[in-house]
């Protein structure tokens, strides 16, 4: 079983985890972000951007620790072998970890004078001038926020990044950093990247990583979304968990091996951590709704668990890695629907009475009048940033 599951132990998505063909429509499909954290592993990186730029996939995600450097170095020689036009593109990249891989608490601490040389290395490899965004790949709470302010802060008045933002920063610090900068005339972070899946993990997934999946998290993405701040979402699929419908299936995962000695890094380690992070009964009862939900629309349970992220807030867009080709046409266009979560995660009830899908395309402003107030507000709010 070990052997069977490795594949999903990293980042790209399941390969068949989609079947439904869609067309790209000419709305902004901004909201769904190329991750390029398993790129290095593709049969023929080049081919898989190709087909991405050319689907319509515009926005992507990288950093210096992602494959030690290679999804960056393969994103510029993509770039420059293609002779894309650097405005058509929107480049994320991420840095301020050293050379830790796994978000330990206790690393080297991030000096500026780092900072600035992992800024420089990023944009030798991506062989370009700037970054639209440029993040923290993890917070370091030994360090000032301040201190992470005005560095970012240089990064832009170095015509560096047009933007910065955090990575897996909690809701606290990341207010702090707001705060500070607005107070000061600096430039605030504007986006943060936690983890949010359908799939909400019971405890932390990886070291010093957070999440904003729950009820408990409502509040704070509310403020995000009108504070202006982007969150830009990692493993919404749960590593598989919702892609793949008989992955990790309840009598096959064994509990006692939660908390079981492994070593750090190993193939072991990492399905320790998602197994306890995703395999609880409440977690298998969301992914039996979203099979439901999936066989009733002729869709999969991938697009489903994408497409619950999506409906969680406008300010919301998820990282998707793909390892072929055929996979990225299943996503880009899922901008066109509205999702309502009570299908997935209401009570039986909530799950009867709810709208389940509906496909904006087709959608005209009349049918409003058929809708509860609530509901028609919310597919409002979906169609204007759609």
């Amino acid at each position: 079983m070990l052997s069977i599951t490795l594949a999903f132990l990293y980042f790209a998505i399941p390969a068949n985890a989609f079947s439904m063909s869609m067309s790209i429509g000419s709305k902004n499909k901004g909201r769904v972000v190329f991750g390029t954290a398993a790129i290095s592993q593709a049969a023929d990186p080049h081919k898989l951007l190709d087909a991405a730029y050319h689907k319509g996939v515009r926005r992507f995600d990288l950093a210096r620790t992602y494959g030690h450097g290679k999804s960056e170095k393969i994103f510029g020689e993509w770039m420059e072998s293609r002779g894309i036009d650097r405005d058509s593109v929107h480049i994320i990249t991420k840095g301020g970890m050293g050379d830790d891989k796994y978000g330990d608490p206790e690393r080297t601490m991030l000096t500026r004078s780092c900072l600035m040389g992992e800024v420089e290395a990023s944009m030798k490899s991506l062989k370009v001038d700037n970054v639209d965004m440029y993040m923290y790949h993890r917070d370091d709470p030994r360090i000032p926020v301040e201190n992470f302010v005005v560095w970012a802060n240089e990064i832009i008045q170095e015509g560096k990044t047009n933007a910065w933002g955090v990575s897996n920063w909690s809701f606290e610090r990341f207010v702090e950093a707001h705060d500070f900068a607005t107070s000061k005339g600096l430039v605030p972070p504007t986006s943060n990247s936690p983890q949010l899946s359908l799939a909400a993990p019971a405890c932390e997934v990886w070291p010093t990583t957070y999440t904003v999946a729950g009820e408990e998290h409502k509040e704070q993405v509310e403020w995000y979304n009108k504070n202006g701040v982007e969150l830009i979402c990692w493993e919404v699929l749960a590593k598989g968990f919702m892609a793949v419908p008989d992955l990790w299936c309840e009598k096959t995962v064994d509990r006692s091996l939660f908390e079981k000695d492994v070593e750090l890094g190993s193939d072991e380690w990492r399905l320790q951590r998602i197994q306890r992070a995703y395999c609880n009964d409440e977690n298998y009862r969301r992914r039996r709704n979203a099979v439901n939900v999936a066989n009733e629309y002729g869709m999969s349970l991938a697009q489903i668990a994408a497409l619950y992220a999506m409906a969680i807030s406008p300010s919301v867009s998820v990282i998707l890695g793909f390892l072929e080709p055929d996979q990225i046409d299943d996503v880009a266009d899922l901008h066109n629907y509205f999702f309502d979560t009570d299908c997935v995660v209401g009570d039986d009830e909530a799950i009867e009475n709810s709208q389940k899908l509906i496909d904006l395309r087709e959608w005209l402003p009349d049918k409003e009048s058929t809708l509860s107030q609530d509901f028609a507000v919310r597919l409002s709010e979906q169609a204007l940033v759609s």
